[in-house]
């Protein structure tokens, strides 16, 4: 059948295999490497009707390695493309393959096919597939290209072919998105033998349950620095148990939310044991969120009652009209002076929840504008927990600073994963706890082992003992890290502080019970793009899959799915999105319940997973998810803004900022400045764009749709258009100097005028953390928050009468 020439697409891009290593610019390719196979199983067709069916199918291959829908290849007669859908067949292919002409021929096919006639030389492509028969058998050679790709992966795809090209003669009606490429003993290996992952762990437990037996067995052990006092597991124990006395009486059991509103602190350690106690689960309220948000959080999780203090009380939003929300003040909780629960018992109050009850919800941004409640159970991060601390032998002796705020679940390990094993959690003073200098001293003071944080934090501390000579790493021996993409240089950075450190990156999702996979890096290399992301962790299991849910082969692109023990509930009140998210799934005699991560990753051909960037536009800043449509909803729901666009950028490198960008209404003329300031109204400081620009209209590709790159390049520096309308003025004396150079340094800015404002040029939380700490060891965040120019600051700090810190 000849190719179809009136259905040509505009353009054709280069048909782009994942490589093996990285490709040069400007480097021509050539098919040096040469692997040569069978192809058992293809039917007894005329040449012709082969040659066309076995092209077909090998640009069916191409579409599953690459997720590429139009699949152009070289042949002796032309270029040839395909469009390849999901319900396309191999004979679809064949009927609708399209001979590219040459003015439409925009791309670069580096893939080609030739039929019988072996090349000369090495021909000028990636991948160059020979086919040919002989005596009724069909052979396959392919050539490749030997700077990119290794013989283990031509063989692979050469084995992939043959299977794909089987299940076409045997099922020609099926969609070549459905059929196999892996055969029985691959699909196995994949499926089963690198999920292999049982342990018999200690999960059919509650998530208290290790603290409580830890008070009987040593009561007078250290639970918990903070300040200047210690308090013991028995103290703690006892002030959980007044308060689950306290809660019970309000109704509280198995499937009530209670909601918890305190800084980090012993408080809080003893709040979450006493509504876990009661049989509740507790859902975080950041003190720092708008009332818009908490409002939206407590409503949305139906909380009847919330654990809190008095200065917290009297920020947080007031119930709906009619509804009955009981707030209980925990202050004096721990020594017994709380008036509302001095008079209850210090005893256990026995056990009415069971492992698969809820222990907390966690929110987390979303796309439709409101945030989503995660229902987690006991059993998955009482896994989670057990296996950490087993692996890596975490005991009585064993000390981990809180640095994760109590909205993010890596904060479950910092208070309840290392009490469970016995050690001591060390709070950070609650004005100090973004001051890298305090987190250093605490660090040496406490002899802090353990370090459990997203990456940015370790990366603050690391700089700071770089620039200061510090030594307070000497007793960590584990540093776990989560939540974000750990830099390839890191690990090296921490060993030369702390040369016997484990370094652990963990990887998965809240709906997973914290981690799902691991990986601990005991060498890097120099090329890699990223740490990997490990193996699954214990009872965890995962699979990489493609849009049609089957499992892709090592080295080729899929989404990350989870399963296993730490699997949610789903989302709390929400079956939409539950079932948008979580699915039943089988694949052969492999049946699962998986939740669909969103993440792109792939097998190492050892079993290794790499993660490679995100299906969706979410956001990782800070180990923290942004949904850039939640953003996006409330920037629209601004009166003067007709359509909003939020897109995110590395600025410095290494650095991702939110950028909003704006169309206004007819004869409206929204500032940059008002736009964030309703965004922090609204969401939590690290979902407010560094910058918003007003535009004229958003840029469209020839295709009409929003074009994202050209967004991202007409961004300029974050906060230009806010601070622009700032006439400049030099920074005058020492002091203004020095922050003005710090600034301008941090945040990668020109020049920084005396009125500028830290947060309009760019700056959010990571970077206030760097610039406190050059600016001023004994400067805090708070102070940044109050004095948020160059002028104001330097006049706050110079009023100390210290002189400001060199270079």
């Amino acid at each position: 059948m000849s190719p179809d020439t009136t259905r040509a697409p505009a353009t054709w891009p280069a048909v782009l295999v994942r490589a093996d290593r990285p490709r040069r610019a400007g480097a021509a390719p050539r098919a040096t490497g040469l692997v040569r196979d069978g192809l058992a199983g293809v039917a007894q067709e005329d040449g012709a009707a082969a040659h066309e069916r076995l092209t077909a199918c090998f640009a069916a291959l191409l579409h599953r390695l690459t997720g590429q829908g139009l699949i152009a290849l070289a042949t002796p007669g032309g270029v040839i493309g395909y469009t390849v859908d999901p319900d396309s067949t191999a004979a679809d292919l064949v009927a609708r393959s399209t001979l590219v002409a040459p003015a439409a021929d925009l791309g670069t096919p580096v893939v080609a096919v030739a039929h019988g006639t072996r090349p000369q030389g090495a021909p000028p492509f990636e991948w160059h597939l020979t086919l040919d028969r002989r005596d009724d058998t069909w052979t396959a050679e392919l050539r490749y290209d030997e700077r990119l790709f290794t013989a283990d992966t031509a063989r692979r795809v050469l084995s992939h072919l043959r299977t794909l090209t089987a299940g076409a003669t045997r099922a020609p009606r099926t969609p070549v998105s459905r059929l196999a490429l892996l055969t029985a003993e691959e699909a196995h290996r994949v499926l089963v033998e690198w999920n292999d992952t049982a342990v018999d762990l200690p999960h059919d437990t509650c998530l208290h349950t290790a603290f409580e037996e830890r008070a009987a067995a040593d009561p007078g052990a250290p639970a918990v620095i903070d300040g200047a006092r210690t308090w013991t597991y028995g103290e703690v124990n006892a002030a959980a148990n007044r308060l689950a006395h306290r809660l019970r009486e309000e109704g509280t059991g198995p499937g009530a939310r209670v909601g918890l509103c305190l800084e980090r602190s012993a408080t809080l350690l003893a709040a979450v044991l006493g509504i876990l106690k009661a049989g509740g689960a507790y859902v975080p309220l950041d003190p720092d969120y708008p009332a818009r948000r908490l409002r939206s959080m407590l409503d949305g999780t139906s909380c009847a009652v919330v654990v809190t203090d008095r200065i917290r009380a009297a920020a947080l939003p007031a119930p709906p009209t009619g509804a009955d929300r009981k707030t209980v003040l925990v202050e004096g909780l721990l020594d017994g002076t709380a008036l509302d629960l001095a008079a209850r018992p210090g005893t256990d109050a026995g056990r009415i929840a069971g492992p698969d009850d809820l222990c907390y919800v966690i929110h987390t941004s979303g796309s439709t504008g409101l945030p989503k409640p995660i229902a987690l159970r006991h059993r998955g991060v009482v896994n989670n927990l057990a296996d950490l601390n087993s692996r890596f032998a975490v005991g009585s002796s064993d000390r981990v600073l809180a640095l994760s705020s109590p909205s993010f679940d890596m904060s479950v390990y910092e208070f309840l994963g290392i009490t469970a094993a016995g050690g001591t959690v060390v709070v950070p003073e609650a004005d100090r706890a973004k001051d890298v200098a305090h987190w250093a001293r605490l660090v040496a003071q406490h002899d802090v082992t353990v370090w459990n944080s997203a990456p940015a934090l370790l990366e603050l501390l690391a700089e700071h003992l770089e620039n200061t000579g510090g030594t307070a790493l000497g007793r960590l021996r584990l540093v776990m890290l989560g939540g974000d993409w750990v830099p390839v240089s890191l690990p090296e950075r921490v060993r030369a502080l702390a040369p016997h450190v484990h370094f652990v990156a963990l990887g998965g999702a809240t709906e997973a019970s914290i981690h799902s996979t691991i990986h601990e890096v005991t060498e890097t290399d120099p090329t890699w793009i990223s740490i990997p992301y490990g193996r699954p962790m214990a009872n965890q299991r995962v699979y990489v899959l493609d849009d049609a849910l089957q499992p892709v082969p090592p080295g080729v692109v899929g989404e990350l799915h989870l399963a296993g023990v730490g699997l949610a509930r789903g989302y709390l009140e929400r079956p939409d999105l539950t079932a948008e998210r979580f699915l039943d799934w089988s694949c052969g005699v492999v049946r699962d319940r998986l939740y669909r991560t969103g993440d792109l990753t792939r097998w190492r051909p050892d079993g290794v997973l790499e993660l490679l960037g995100r299906k969706d536009f979410q956001v990782k800043l800070h180990g923290l998810r942004v949904e850039p449509g939640e953003v996006e909803a409330v920037l629209r729901a601004h009166p003067d803004v007709k359509d909003a666009v939020v897109t995110s950028r590395e600025d410095p490198p290494g650095t991702r900022r939110l950028v909003g960008h704006v169309v206004p209404r007819p004869d409206r003329t929204p500032r940059p400045g008002e736009l964030r300031a309703h965004l922090a109204r609204v969401l939590p400081s690290f979902m407010v764009p560094a910058a918003v620009l007003v535009l004229d209209e958003l840029p469209v590709n020839a295709n009409g749709k929003l074009d994202r790159k050209a967004l991202t390049a007409l961004s300029a520096a974050p906060g230009t258009p806010e601070s622009a309308a700032v006439a400049f003025e030099a920074p005058v004396g020492a002091w203004e100097e020095h922050i003005a150079a710090v600034w301008q340094d941090v945040l990668d800015t020109g020049p920084v005028g005396r009125d500028a404002d830290f947060f309009a040029l760019g700056g959010d939380s990571m970077s206030a953390v760097r610039c406190l700490a050059r600016i001023d060891g004994d400067l805090s965040w708070p102070e940044l928050f109050r004095h948020p120019t160059v002028r104001r600051l330097a006049a706050h700090v110079a009023a100390t009468g210290r002189p400001p810190l060199p270079g």
